[in-house]
């Protein structure tokens, strides 16, 4: 639909929905730059993100502007710079082994849930801390709970209130008694957390220290919407580019045979890198920026945009755009070989001062796990066509959840076998106790 809207009137169009204020998309990339980069006073990203609001709370930081934003994220931004990603290599690792290893082998598996349930307890024990193999009986149970609450992004309820009434009742009344779980939840282990001098090297603990603009402390209920926020973005959509990830390597089996080359080499990730850039690149989970709500006018193109207005980078056009990329439709990790995607034309992270923060997270997970799962298994599509996309809440996945089959690779299973004989999965069946796993 994008795409024909492109052909028919150009590099900016406007969508009228009900229920929201025009849509304007914008896919040049100078008009998406000069968006990225307008002043607060014109444009504002945080009321942009307002249907994420029942989830995240009115305090996060992800719905603020101007200072408060500012402020908020400067105090997120070191728990996830690189150098303090890179403390939770063997965590991540650890806990990749031990999740993949129970996936089923040699049949159709629809492969969204695996990743949503595995990405969740990854920032779950990143964020409140996992010391060894025991686990906490309460992280469990949030991320049971967790779960059960966050399915209801994939119902039409939680983009239109409106459906949230009549037959829709259901489902949002489920979601509310799954919220007050999680935040009792949460409530005991943010208590338990403050005044402690351990475990000082998790995000909770940078979380426990934010403060606001006039310096004080922030409400248990601001630490709570902050972490719902951290939860939400650490996990959905890392989730889901993965689940993208495999149903492109399965649909392209040359592109899968390069990257399983230079993993049984161990000698480089540069195939690894380029594939998730032309993943994210071919299929971004966000097909458009954060909507900028429209203050008082402003001039982009030549074109002057006024209130109600809200304005999108569309990413999706900009990343298929055939004068930037050659063949757009076509899945290619090499033509990011040798060159890097360039920051401009290249958007699956946002951009400006809304560029995602967990970007270095959330590319250690994703090479992690398509290192662990090519090392032992061929992935095999489960269907003759690349899946479709489905709208998750803001973001878009496969529609019928990634469904591929995995095939083992006898040479390197016995590899695997023997790194989990010396302890890198020796977690694996005792933390699968009580769990509650995808269907």
């Amino acid at each position: 639909m994008l795409k024909h809207c492109r052909s028919h009137y150009g590099n900016r169009f406007t969508l009228r929905a009900t229920g929201f204020p025009p849509l304007v998309f914008l896919s040049d990339a100078t008009d998406i730059k000069a968006m990225l980069l307008a002043s607060n006073d014109t444009l504002r990203p945080g009321e942009g993100g307002e249907m994420i609001q029942p989830i995240v709370g009115e305090g996060s930081f992800m719905l603020h502007d101007g200072d408060q934003h500012r402020v908020e994220r400067k105090a997120v931004l070191p728990a996830f710079h690189k150098r303090a990603v890179q403390r939770h290599t063997e965590l991540i690792t650890r806990t990749v082994r031990e999740e993949v290893v129970l996936w089923p082998l040699d049949s159709p598996i629809a492969l969204h849930p695996y990743l949503r349930a595995m990405t969740l307890r990854l920032v779950l024990r990143i964020t409140f801390g996992f010391p060894g193999c025991v686990t906490d009986g309460r992280l469990d149970a949030l991320h049971h709970y967790l779960l059960r609450m966050l399915s209801v992004t994939a119902s039409p309820v939680f983009p239109e209130p409106l459906l949230r009434h009549g037959p829709g009742r259901v489902i949002w009344n489920r979601f509310l008694c799954d919220r007050a779980e999680v935040d009792a939840l949460l409530r005991a282990l943010v208590d338990e957390r403050k005044g402690s001098e351990q475990d000082t090297s998790n995000v909770l603990a940078d979380l426990l220290l934010m403060r606001n603009l006039d310096g004080s402390q922030m409400s248990p209920q601001q630490v709570r919407d902050n972490i719902m926020s951290i939860i939400l973005a650490g996990h959905e959509t890392t989730a889901s580019q993965l689940a993208w990830a495999f149903q492109l390597l399965a649909h392209n089996p040359t592109a899968q045979a390069g990257l399983r080359a230079e993993i049984d080499r161990d000698d480089s990730e540069e195939y690894l890198t380029a594939t998730i850039q032309e993943v994210m690149r071919h299929r971004p989970v966000f097909l458009f920026t954060i909507p900028r709500a429209v203050v008082k006018p402003v001039e982009i193109g030549e074109w002057t945009y006024r209130p109600p207005a809200r304005l999108l980078g569309c990413t999706y056009l900009l990343h298929h755009d055939p004068s930037i990329y050659p063949e757009p439709d076509r899945f290619h990790p090499e033509r990011f070989l040798d060159t890097p995607p360039p920051p401009h034309l290249w958007l699956p992270w946002g951009g400006g001062r809304r560029r995602c923060p967990g970007l270095h997270m959330a590319m250690l997970e994703m090479k992690t796990v398509l290192r662990t799962v090519l090392s032992t298994a061929t992935v095999l599509p489960a269907g003759k066509h690349l899946e479709h996309p489905r709208w998750r809440s803001v973001i878009v996945t496969p529609h019928a959840g990634a469904r591929v089959v995995l095939r083992p690779r006898r040479r390197s299973a016995a590899r695997f076998a023997a790194e989990a004989a010396t302890g890198g999965a020796q977690c694996g069946p005792a933390a699968s106790a009580g769990r509650t796993l995808p269907g």
